[in-house]
């Protein structure tokens, strides 16, 4: 899978908290958790967290992506630089050059054959690699592999609390 180029920055969306509409910012605990691979992302080849390339795809064709009625309303903007660049934590060492983000077809099934999306913003998705149980390095114990996932997952947070913005109904 092709890398995306360092000087893109990329779409997530993600639950907005319960008080972001009358506070307008947010905290990057509060986003934590929209940064864990669901079942599907774990599946994918490659594990990838699902983002979208700023510059192809808007947050409106983002969300048309999803699930009807998706609660997914709050879009994260990350800089692939900055994401490239977090070092994990296990405890013990530190761990640079473990995330990467990567483009990722949309594919379906038409006469029997996967083909790639064309819907507006298809081109856009991309995903971020690194953040599944296999990517980790292997000489960690199964506590340091998830504190260690735990910590990347909290940096992306903090990255993306920085700059957020909701996708209006």
């Amino acid at each position: 899978m092709a890398p995306v180029p360092d000087v893109c920055c990329v779409l997530r969306l993600a639950r907005p908290p319960k008080d972001f509409a009358e506070k307008g910012n947010i905290l990057a605990i509060q986003l934590e958790e929209e940064f864990n691979l669901s079942t599907e992302d774990k599946k994918s080849v490659p594990p990838h967290l699902s983002v979208w390339v700023d510059s192809l795809t808007t947050p409106e064709q983002a969300y048309q992506f999803l699930s009807e009625n998706s609660p997914r309303k709050l879009v994260l903007c990350l800089k692939v630089n900055e994401i490239r660049k977090i070092q994990a934590n296990s405890g013990q060492c530190v761990y640079p050059n473990l995330l990467n983000v990567i483009w990722v077809y949309i594919l379906h099934k038409f006469k029997g054959k996967s083909v790639r999306d064309r819907r507006p913003g298809a081109e856009g998705h991309s995903g971020i690699t690194g953040l599944d149980e296999e990517s980790v390095p292997n000489e960690l114990t199964k506590n340091q592999k998830k504190l260690l996932r735990k910590d990347l997952r909290a940096q992306l947070a903090e990255l993306a609390s920085k700059n957020c913005s909701q996708i209006r109904d």
